[in-house]
């Protein structure tokens, strides 16, 4: 279980998710949801409380705030944030160490293949969002959290994508945090879906309860 109490300028929610569940964080820009991630990657340290299957990670009053590098998470943000001076598979490399199978299985599992000695000045935004999304599983992280993940990625791609998406998380036991703009991406992925508003949990459920018989989906 994930549960999360932030007070902040930007964020004022109480929030609990399941553990091994896809949670899709669904909203308007700046409705907080890119905050909430980062504030879950450790990316943040003021304001808020998280606690993780039982392990308190953040806690202000306790002067508690474990370093993201302790957090056993792999992250997707919408700059990539891949090293320019290395090739993607050096980028995995660094992420992941010594497993050559796990780094040529993300590879080939994104389209990767041929652009696997590629820097990233040398791939186009689509690529380097794959390639993004590769370091952060090749982690073997137990948390995934991901901002607009496959944005970048032409329909048909991105169709494949949310697949192989979907079927890593639940044949690793993930628990993953996703936003999105995408309605019916949501409801693809989602076991949950946070919807939020400036700041606030404005509904929580599966996509149907959520949404109802409203919208382009049901």
């Amino acid at each position: 279980m994930i549960r999360i109490k932030a007070h902040t300028p930007i964020l004022d929610l109480s929030l609990e998710v399941a553990s091994r569940s896809l949670v899709v964080l669904y909203g308007p820009s700046g409705s907080g949801k890119t905050t909430l991630l980062r504030m879950v990657a450790g990316l943040a340290r003021s304001g808020f409380y998280l606690e993780v299957d039982g392990e308190v990670w953040d806690d202000p009053l306790l002067k508690i705030h474990r370093p993201p590098q302790q957090r056993g998470i792999g992250m997707v943000f919408q700059d990539y944030a891949l090293f320019p001076h290395l090739s993607v598979r050096e980028n995995l490399a660094l992420a992941n160490g010594s497993d050559a199978k796990r780094i040529d299985y993300l590879i080939d599992a994104l389209n990767l293949a041929p652009l696997a000695d590629r820097k990233p000045a040398r791939l186009s935004g689509g690529q380097q969002q794959r390639a993004a999304l590769a370091r952060a599983l090749a982690r073997r992280p137990r948390l995934l959290l991901l901002d607009e993940p496959l944005s970048a990625q032409d329909d048909v791609l991105r169709a494949r994508l949310q697949g192989f998406l979907l079927d890593i998380h639940r044949t690793e036991g993930l628990t993953t945090l996703l936003v999105t703009h995408d309605r019916q991406e949501a409801a693809r992925l989602a076991d949950t879906v946070v919807s939020m508003a400036d700041g606030r949990v404005t509904g929580q459920g599966a996509p149907r309860e959520v949404w109802g018989g409203r919208g382009e989906i049901y």
